[in-house]
This record gives structure tokens, sequence and C-alpha cells, in this order.
């Protein structure tokens, strides 16, 4: 009776000597499994990823020209400009990058004044419109290397930027409009500085500062001599491969 309780408590020993082991292990796996997830989520080579942006424009001083009509778009008048920038990192901190930016001038259509005469009343109005279209493509450098990372961005393409505006009257007779569409294809760079901050396994926070520019226009168009200000924006940047 004797040797069996001790072979019990000697198996007992060994069992509960074997579980207090399994835990250690199984807190250093837990430990190397954070750790390694972690190192993933500081890990974007080969990666793939787009952002959503959105800022606020304004032009530099010196790109600004005077309006010669109520009826004359200003640029400088609009200030929202959205963007959406994609990127491949084929090195931990080097990226190439194809942003393409959208300024819409909305629509605007107002009446100036109603008359009436031999042929009923007449209506006459103005409207006015326009999109601006910046497309660049570049590469971005990176700094550090955790979750926040700082960065300066290089880019260089193309501005379109095309507007309308007009006059219109109206009767029974008819309608007649007058309008006078003006439009500039010009080179473009970009220079950019930010810092992206890595969330979690897909999505980055994403702030900075552009600077666009462009040569001179050959004539104004929407009150401006050249595209050329400055936008500080936000958005959030989706990685497309994280690794798993």
């Amino acid at each position: 009776m004797k040797s069996i309780l001790i072979s019990l408590l000697s198996g007992w020993l060994a069992f509960a000597s074997l579980q207090v082991y399994s835990q250690e292990i199984d807190g250093k796996t837990l430990a190397e499994i954070k750790k390694d997830d972690l190192e993933k989520l500081k890990t974007v080579r080969n990666s793939m990823a787009f952002s959503l942006q959105y800022g606020h424009f304004e032009l530099f001083p010196f790109a600004k020209t005077n309006g010669n009509s109520n009826n004359t778009i200003k640029i400088e008048d609009y200030h929202k400009l959205f963007n959406l920038l994609g990127e491949y990192y084929p090195y931990e901190h080097i990226a190439a990058q194809l942003s393409v930016g959208l300024m819409v001038i909305p629509i605007e259509k107002k009446i100036d004044g109603i008359s009436s005469g031999l042929n009923g009343i007449q209506v006459n109005g103005s409207g006015k419109g326009g999109v601006i279209l910046p497309v660049t493509l570049g590469v971005k450098r990176t700094f550090l290397d955790g979750l926040a990372r700082p960065y300066v961005s290089v880019l260089s393409g193309f501005s379109f930027i095309k507007l309308g505006s007009g006059t219109g009257s109206g009767s029974i007779n008819g309608i007649e409009k007058n309008i006078n569409y003006q439009s500039e294809f010009k080179f473009c760079w970009q220079l950019g500085s930010g810092i992206q901050y890595r969330m979690g396994k897909v999505v980055r926070l994403d702030v900075g500062l552009n600077f666009y520019g462009t040569p001179d226009f050959s004539s104004s168009i929407g009150c401006i001599s050249s595209y050329s200000g400055w936008c500080l924006w936000g958005g959030l940047n989706f990685i497309l491969n994280p690794i798993k």
C-alpha cells in the first residue's frame, strides 16, 4: 500500500512539473508571437497601398492675378482639394507613388436681371464652374523603423485646368448663350512631407503638407498665372497586402 501511495505521489509531482513547464513554454511562445506581430506591423517592404486624402489648399501670392468681371472664376476662392495616392514599396524605406488630385469648382448659376417688352419676359443669367486635376508620379523616402514614420516625397507630372463661364438670356422666342471655356495643360511638380502612423494591420493614419508648382501660363486663367501653392491635408492609408 505504501509503495502504491509513493508511486501515485511521484506520478502527480511529475504531472505537475510537466504542466508548469508547459505553461512556461506557452508564455514564451505568446511573447514571441506578440513580438513577431509587432515586427510585421513595422514591415512594409513589397507592400502596395493607397491613400484617401482631403486638405485645405492655398495659392502662393505671386501666383494670383486680378479679375476684371463679376463672372470671372477666381481659383483663390476655392480651397478643397481631394487626393488619391497609390504606393508600392520595393524597399522598406522607399516607395514609388502615383498621385491624382481633384479640385472641383462647383457650377454656379444665377439670374442677373428680369425685364419685359414686346417679346414678353426676358431673363438674363450667368454661370461658371470648372475642375483642376494635378497628376504626378515620383518617390517617397521614409525614416525610422517604428509604427510612426516621417517621410519626404518628390513627384512631377502635369496639371490640367478647365474653367467655363458665360451668360445667357431667354424669352418665349428662345435662349441665347455666350459661354467661354478656358483650359491649361502644364508640367507640374509636387514636394511633400508628412508622417504616417500604423494603427493596425491594414490602416495607417497619414498627415502632411504638400507644395505644388507649375511654370507660368501663357495667359491668366481663373485669375492665376500659375498653379502654385500649398496644401495641408490628412487622410487614411490602406495596405492592400499586409504580411500575414
